[in-house]
């Protein structure tokens, strides 16, 4: 194995998951920030440590979708492999950084997938790309974000008037707790159809979901008394936007970590083996660098693109942001499970301005939606132009 260029595909990963720490931190805390629910430094830390563990536990769904079933890794020489994956993590490392610096949040799956195109095309040709699978993808993308406004607008409309109501709020609450809870457990156990296994990851989730439930009630008695003299209802919200936030930033790193992890692993199986594995789990130790490359990220420069999505869209109050934060987790979360290398940054987007048609259209900011569209729908083609071109320069010189 060549050392040199395991420790450079190493250090471009770890760049391109700091990057995404540094701009997708928005995604987990814009709004519990720009709702005033909770503190920059605070936010920062809790998303960091919830986007590891998410990392650590989802990450390897996503990372087969980027290695297998784009482009066939298994079917290339191994510098082929090599060039092609270091030229789509400098490609997409470069375009979240420049995003970043102009307060843009950016789909760090665009630069990805991208890249992954315009390595193909120019490694292979046209052919050998797989094209139902880029097709379902980019669908994925454009679905999403509706998708995440029509699933938030439900449950806005459907638990803001209960939170604004003292003696449903831990009704509210309890739901609310219990959703994220057993949504994340099922998605993670969930393995087959079979009746066996739908059986054991309901009955798993539920009483993740009920423990889950008596920690915030058992928070909510306590609270009660506390404040007695009244600020119960806005401290109960508070902790709740507190578990939406680790709940968005888990979904963020189970997500997001392939987009770093998965070409690290290609690059360092090909140098090992000489080729690529046509079936082959992503290495524990590549999820685990690169999750802890995003948390870095977020605690380092994580505040860049929170007021973009925090105040900028629309006005939030602790219900709509709380709302929100849930309605990404829980569309991410699907997707992830799914498979597929969606945008939790499409999502969160969506989300916000899902509770911003809530109150009506005028209370969306459509500048600065076409603004974020705008540089979305720039990002692929500028990304598939790169990496095919970088990639024939780094094959002539590796």
């Amino acid at each position: 194995m060549e050392l040199y260029l395991v420790i450079v595909g190493a250090a471009v990963a770890f760049f391109v998951a700091w990057n995404n720490g540094s701009n997708n931190a928005a995604d987990a805390i814009g709004a519990a920030v720009g709702s005033g629910a909770i503190t920059l430094p605070k936010a920062l830390i809790i998303a960091s440590v919830a986007d590891f563990v998410g990392a650590i536990l989802f990450g390897k769904y996503v990372s087969k979708t980027l290695m297998y079933d784009i482009v066939n890794m298994s079917a290339l020489h191994a510098r082929d492999v090599v060039a092609g994956m270091l030229s789509i993590l400098i490609t997409t490392g470069l375009l979240v950084l420049v995003s970043t610096i102009l307060r843009t949040p950016m789909s760090v799956t665009e630069g990805v997938v991208g890249g992954l195109v315009g390595f193909g095309i120019a490694a292979v040709g046209l052919s050998m790309v797989n094209w139902f699978t880029v097709t379902l993808v980019v669908t994925s993308w454009a679905v999403l974000p509706l998708f995440a406004a029509v699933l938030t607008l439900a449950v806005h409309v459907v638990f803001e008037k209960m939170f604004r109501s003292s003696r449903l709020l831990p009704v509210a609450g309890a739901s609310s707790v219990f959703i994220i809870a057993f949504s994340a457990s099922f998605l993670l156990t969930f393995k087959t159809l079979a009746i066996k296994d739908i059986s054991y990851a309901t009955l798993t989730s539920t009483l993740i979901g009920a423990a889950a439930v008596a920690a915030f009630l058992t928070y909510y008695l306590v609270a009660r008394r506390r404040f007695r003299e009244g600020g119960l209802d806005s401290a109960v919200i508070k902790a709740l936007i507190l578990i939406a936030v680790a709940s968005i930033a888990f979904s963020h790193g189970a997500n997001d970590v392939a987009k770093s992890a998965g070409p690290l692993t290609a690059i360092a199986l090909a140098l090992s083996r000489g080729y690529v594995p046509p079936e082959m789990s992503v290495d524990i130790f590549a999820l685990a660098f690169c999750a802890s490359g995003i948390a870095i990220g977020i605690i380092s420069w994580g505040s860049r693109v929170v007021e973009t999505v925090g105040e900028k869209i629309t006005t939030l109050t602790y219900y709509s942001a709380f709302t929100s934060q849930l309605g990404t987790a829980l569309s991410v979360l699907i997707m992830t499970r799914l498979g597929m290398p969606v945008s939790t940054t499409m999502a969160i987007v969506g989300s916000v301005a899902g509770v911003g048609v809530a109150r009506g259209i005028k209370a969306v900011n459509v500048r600065t939606l076409a603004r974020i569209f705008g540089a979305w729908a720039a990002a692929a083609p500028v990304t598939i132009g790169s990496a095919a071109g970088l990639y024939l320069l780094l094959r002539a010189v590796i």
